[in-house]
């Protein structure tokens, strides 16, 4: 099951390539990997999870904006770091993630966008060096949210934490929104490195050809513009 499991994910990989919405591009690949580490067939997919969340959030009663969204999810859904099992391949898994109820920064990232998306709010990553954050706007600014402290809000000096490059990098950090290929790449990177740990080389491999076939075509796009 583990050899055709990969065959699977890699005759399919390619297919998110040729959607048009960044939206649809992000979740049709997480969905993919998702698939890939529950193993097939499943009972609940990743699109009902998403789509359970978006609707209980919209039959609460909390402010509907990108903020309110951030305090359901992690305050109210107590989505969270996972710090105790920080390498489990698993937590690369949103479907698992939305089912634990804990994932590493991007994963928690993940969730939110894909979460927002469905409710017409605007959720994107921030590339930030170690650590995966949010990028939302909250009372006319744009700031970032840790995702994995329980969507908190983050001041200049909690960036200066996390990252002691200068404060013009930090500025760039909050202007500029990750791309969903940069998103699968850093996600293909953590799955590399987790499987790496836990010793399984042969799922650690199919990562590394995945991610070097997306640094292809992202080297091919670059070019074309």
């Amino acid at each position: 099951m583990e050899v055709h499991n990969r065959n699977w994910l890699k005759s399919v990989w390619g297919q998110w390539f040729e959607l048009e919405l960044e939206k649809d591009k992000l979740e049709r690949a997480l969905t993919f990997l998702a698939q890939f580490q529950c193993g097939l067939p499943l009972k609940t997919s990743l699109k009902q999870l998403l789509d359970q969340l978006a609707e209980e959030f919209t039959s609460m009663n909390i402010k509907k904006d990108s903020y309110g969204l951030a305090y359901f999810l992690f305050e109210i859904k107590r989505l969270k770091g996972a710090k105790t099992d920080y390498d489990n391949p698993q937590n690369s898994n949103l479907i698992y993630v939305i089912r634990e109820r804990r994932g590493i920064p991007i994963s928690l990232v993940c969730v939110y966008m894909l979460v927002a998306s469905r409710l017409g709010l605007v959720v994107e990553g921030c590339n930030f060096p170690g650590h995966f954050l949010a990028r939302i706007e909250f009372n006319g600014q744009k700031v970032l949210v840790d995702c994995f402290r329980g969507g908190k809000i983050l001041g200049e000096k909690d960036l200066a934490e996390l990252h002691s490059g200068s404060p013009s990098f930090l500025d760039e950090g909050l202007q500029e929104g990750a791309s969903v290929e940069t998103i699968i790449a850093r996600v293909l990177g953590n799955l590399i490195r987790a499987y790496d740990r836990a010793g399984n080389f042969a799922d650690s491999q199919l990562m590394a050809e995945l991610l070097s076939g997306l640094e292809s075509i992202q080297v091919r796009m670059k070019t074309h513009h």
